[in-house]
């Protein structure tokens, strides 16, 4: 193979290469969460200026997890982290399970400290960990050791191993799995996107504290097939997803929904139920009102805020926003039943009620997930507390040769070895 190459291929699978990729990867990522993710462009470009929504635009900054640029460094990190640990997997292994040679120890002179011949040795080598030493005769020397703890060496090859098979969840999972958002009233019958099922909405309520902070949402859903037959019924709960076999239903959130009738020359033109933030656009999109927030206990406590006392209905008003061709026209408050006129067009919002706001949501990779986030606190565990240690003990005429060492600098381990050989060491 080249030598160009093969320095190349190197460099590929260093870990300098593989930390700097997680560098730019967090960078990235944490780009991700300060520019929200998924919409439609021009929420870019009305909450950002031109030349900020025409970078993350074109960038694909808006769905950054997605991006061209994204997957390629994450495809990197993933054959940085697949050929180290291919290429440490046999040193790795081999230190992991199997003692090393005593021969080369033995050779090493400049490490053992001469000590006088104990009683208790046994008894001081157990503090630090070393219960029981295995003997062998090294030509005419007898020698007695321990490698405990050799284990610890896998740690870190686990830990690689393990963002590995997340990596590939997340990846298969993203790609072969769904996530999408459905809302509605009571009796509402959802269709889904991504599977071939419907979701009813049976029953919603929200319990509150004393306080008036919400305590739990309650969806009572059904699961239906396209031809309307019952499958499963359940609650949906906050932290208590209703489980089906092909994907779980999340309670996400709630908010509010007002009855809209629109007239018009004083005749009954259209009516829907408008949800929070939702428009309602008619007549070939001539006139639009959107309901822009809902205070079910309105007041003016801050006269440039309004807000609501409490969650319950004791002073409905709802916040909207008119406009008629294509133009805002207006902007207020009103208390529901008002009428909200312009031109020959008049609005009437009543009878507000709470919906539900339902998270769907297959992940097919969970369970490889899993294992990879086990076999990383496997690793973790003995990456950072099983301490590969050494002990060699060779026995002298008159003195003894001792060597004890370890594979991570465990600062307790280290006073308790000194304190060790400076009772025993030969002056």
């Amino acid at each position: 193979m080249n030598r160009k190459l093969k320095k190349y291929l190197k460099f590929l699978y260093s870990m300098k290469f593989g930390i700097g990729l997680l560098i730019v990867i967090a960078l990235l990522s944490l780009l991700g969460t300060l520019i929200p993710q998924g919409n439609d462009p021009l929420f870019y470009e009305q909450n950002y200026s031109k030349t900020i929504s025409e970078i993350i635009l074109t960038f694909d900054l808006d769905d950054l997890y997605f991006s061209p640029a994204y997957l390629f460094l994450t495809g990197l990190l993933l054959i940085n982290l697949f050929f180290c640990s291919i290429n440490r997997f046999r040193p790795i292994f081999t230190k992991s399970f199997k003692d090393p040679s005593l021969e080369k120890f033995i050779d090493q002179k400049e490490i053992f400290v001469r000590i006088r011949k104990s009683d208790d040795f046994s008894s001081k080598i157990k503090k630090i960990g070393f219960s029981k030493l295995k003997n062998k005769k090294l030509g005419s020397k007898e020698v007695y050791y321990a490698f405990d703890g050799k284990i610890g060496h896998l740690g870190s090859w686990l830990t690689h191993l393990s963002i590995i098979i997340i990596i590939l969840a997340f990846t298969y999972g993203k790609f072969k799995g769904f996530d999408e958002f459905v809302y509605g009233l009571p009796g509402e019958v959802l269709s889904l996107e991504n599977e071939d099922y419907d979701i009813r909405i049976d029953n919603y309520k929200v319990l509150f504290r004393k306080d008036y902070t919400v305590d739990q949402y309650i969806s009572d859903l059904t699961i239906l097939d396209k031809g309307g037959r019952e499958l499963l019924s359940g609650k949906s709960m906050v932290n208590q997803p209703l489980r089906f076999d092909k994907f779980n239903v999340y309670q996400n959130s709630t908010g509010w929904a007002l009855d809209a009738y629109l007239f018009k020359d004083d005749k009954s033109y259209k009516e829907k139920v408008l949800y929070n933030s939702e428009v309602f656009v008619e007549d070939d999109q001539k006139i639009a009102l959107q309901l822009v927030d809902f205070y079910p206990d309105f007041t003016m406590e801050e006269p440039s805020k309004p807000t609501t006392k409490s969650p319950f209905l004791n002073h409905p008003v709802a916040l909207y926003a008119l406009f008629y061709d294509g133009v805002r026209v207006d902007m207020g408050l009103n208390h529901l039943g008002d009428p909200i006129e312009y031109e020959n067009y008049t609005f009437v919002l009543k009878d507000p009620k709470m919906f539900t706001l339902l998270q769907v949501a297959s992940d097919p990779a969970r369970g490889l997930a899993l294992l990879g986030g086990l076999i990383l606190l496997i690793g973790l565990f003995l990456a950072f507390y099983i301490n590969p240690k050494t002990l060699i003990l060779v026995k002298e005429d008159t003195y003894d040769l001792l060597y004890i060492g370890q594979g991570k600098n465990d600062k307790a381990f280290t006073i308790k070895k000194d304190k060790i050989l400076e009772e025993l060491e030969v002056d």
